[in-house]
């Protein structure tokens, strides 16, 4: 048996393609036939009757692929059995090594500790890895190392290996992993759709094409017609994808009872997966149960808790939901495994720069972070390895934490562009705009939490949600303009006015009357002291940040300012 590219027809999901070997081509080839047609037990005997004449070991890989097949955990030990057989008389085939790893990708989903779990897969990755070394075009070598990053929530990683199994063999097994993959990064990706589209035309039956173009007709609006194409998929081949992709239909439709049940069921079916925790999470947050959402990635982790891009999910989540300190926690936690990853740090960052704006002063430790930081970034923007295509979610991070800096730094304007970056790029992504929102909201930056909701208003399935948000924001302006009137109308007691204009600033941290208010409150005292002339500048440069530029106030406060600035100046020479 060889586990090399040729055309023969399609199989069933991450299925081999095999050819027969010309030295025993009459028996190989039966024992591949029957393989080839999911005749598991039947190509189990075939090749057992093969090992006594197998002199390159191709026979045993065959039995041992034949044994995971079957799925059962006495099978698959057995298989373990006959590679360890293997090893020792053919240690260097390539297909011996491919099989280990396909044997090992199988075994990672048949136990219950997580750690075991992460172990099988590296295993599984190690084998592939190698048997690609020696001979780039055995297929399953590919197919599976794509299979296990998918398993490792490591999506971008498995692009490679599938594509190139895509070019070994373009059927509809490997197309459909394909897309399964490119729809994982991106809902609506093309070259999904006409790898969905040409598998189906090679094989009309073959129902994990079904299931993908199910996920493509949703993400497109056509919900009735994607759900025709699951109920074309027979009870028996209904696999756990199949229940959250149903599940997600229905959250489209607007039906929060039906997805809980289908995606709670796609956990009971396969707990190690955590896309349907996210589906939880993401469904939670985006109804406005922040404390469940992050309960449910808690859950997940503690089945996966070796998944950093789920504890960076967890980390994002919290940071949005305004909790600092179990955002810190999960940041910290992925900084202890992988010290240099580059996400965690600004992500860390964002933490500090949120409790710098709260706080008045910067965590312990933030000079050292920020180095940290554009030393890694810098270091491997040089090696290719950060700022190149894929890396979206990492730039993304990296414009909120420049809008977050900006923000700590009273520096309205620019903040305001870079979450309007981040914010534009999702106004089709109900859940990302609700927490777009709410980030932005808990940031103090009504203006941007007004563009996000105001675009999550025209999405069906989340106009109620964004409501209440605008409904918020208007609450706080409310306020801001109430403490602010009771400035104005207080200014002969200074200390009372005061505490009204910062209690406007309180609810709208961007109110441009309030700080107008302090500015000519501490800028046009007969003699201003110099502790009042540089609270005045301040309140003036933050007015002029927030203020629109029609604003009349503004051509006042720039001659002001300039003034101010000026006494200072003389000021500071005489001294």
């Amino acid at each position: 048996m060889r586990l090399t590219a040729c055309r023969l027809p399609a199989l069933l999901f991450a299925s081999l393609l095999l050819c027969p070997l010309s030295a025993t081509a009459g028996s190989m080839a039966d024992a591949d036939n029957l393989l080839l047609h999911n005749k598991y037990k039947d190509a189990e005997e075939a090749y057992r009757e093969l090992l006594d004449d197998d002199t390159t070991g191709d026979a045993y890989a065959g039995l041992a692929v034949s044994l995971a097949k079957q799925a059962w955990p006495a099978k698959i030990l057995e298989a373990e059995k006959v590679l360890r057989q293997a090893k020792g008389k053919f240690a260097d085939n390539p297909n011996v090594i491919a099989a280990a790893g396909y044997v090992s990708f199988v075994h990672s989903k048949t136990v219950a500790s997580p750690a075991k779990r992460d172990l099988y897969l590296e295993a599984a990755e190690n084998f592939c890895q190698k048997a690609i070394a020696a001979n780039p075009d055995i297929l399953i070598a590919q197919q599976t190392l794509g299979l296990v990053r998918m398993a490792q929530d490591n999506v971008e990683g498995a692009l490679d290996p599938l594509k190139k199994a895509v070019a070994i063999a373009e059927n509809p097994v490997n197309l459909t992993l394909l897309a399964q993959a490119l729809l994982k990064l991106d809902p609506r990706d093309k070259e999904a759709e006409e790898a969905v589209d040409k598998a189906l035309q090679m094989n009309g039956h073959y129902y994990p094409a079904f299931l993908q173009k199910a996920v493509l007709l949703t993400n497109q609006g056509k919900h009735e017609e994607a759900f025709m194409e699951l109920g074309n998929i027979p009870e028996q081949y209904r696999t756990p994808d199949w229940y959250q992709v149903r599940g997600d239909i229905y959250r489209k439709q607007g039906d929060g009872t039906g997805a809980l049940a289908d995606w709670r069921e796609s956990i009971r079916r396969e707990p190690h997966n955590p896309d349907p925790y996210k589906r939880l999470a993401d469904y939670y947050a985006m109804r406005g149960d922040g404390e469940l959402a992050i309960s449910e990635l808690h859950n997940a982790l503690e089945i996966l808790p070796n998944d950093m891009p789920l504890r960076s999910r967890l980390a994002e989540l919290a940071l949005r939901q305004d909790k600092l300190d179990v955002a810190e926690s999960e940041y910290r936690t992925i900084l202890a495994s992988q010290p240099d990853d580059p996400s965690a740090l600004l992500g860390l960052s964002r933490v500090y720069f949120r409790k710098a704006r709260k706080e008045g002063q910067y965590p312990p430790g933030w000079q050292q972070l920020m180095e940290q930081l554009q030393t890694v970034v810098t270091e491997q923007h040089v090696q290719g390895k950060v700022i190149k295509a894929g890396t979206k979610e990492l730039q993304e991070s990296i414009e909120l934490s420049e809008g977050e800096k900006a923000l700590a730094a009273n520096h309205f304007r620019e903040a305001r562009q870079h979450f309007s970056q981040v914010i534009n790029q999702h106004r089709d992504d109900p859940y990302n705009l609700l927490t777009l929102g709410e980030q932005a909201f808990n940031d103090g930056d009504l203006k941007s939490a007004e563009q996000a909701y105001t675009y999550a208003k025209e999405i069906p399935e989340v106009s109620a949600r964004a409501e209440q948000g605008i409904s918020k924001i208007i609450t706080q302006r409310n306020e801001a303009a109430r403490q602010t009137k009771l400035g104005d109308a207080t200014r002969q007691m200074p200390e009372v006015a005061v505490d009204h204009y910062k209690q406007a600033l309180i609810a709208d941290p961007q109110y441009p009357n309030a700080y107008y208010g302090l500015f000519t409150l501490f800028g046009k005292a007969r003699k201003p002291s110099h502790d009042q002339a540089e609270k005045a500048i301040n309140y003036a440069i933050c007015f002029l940040e927030a203020a629109d530029d029609a604003n009349p106030q503004r051509k006042e406060v720039e001659v002001d300012l300039d003034k101010l600035k000026k006494r200072l100046e003389k000021a500071r020479a005489k001294k």
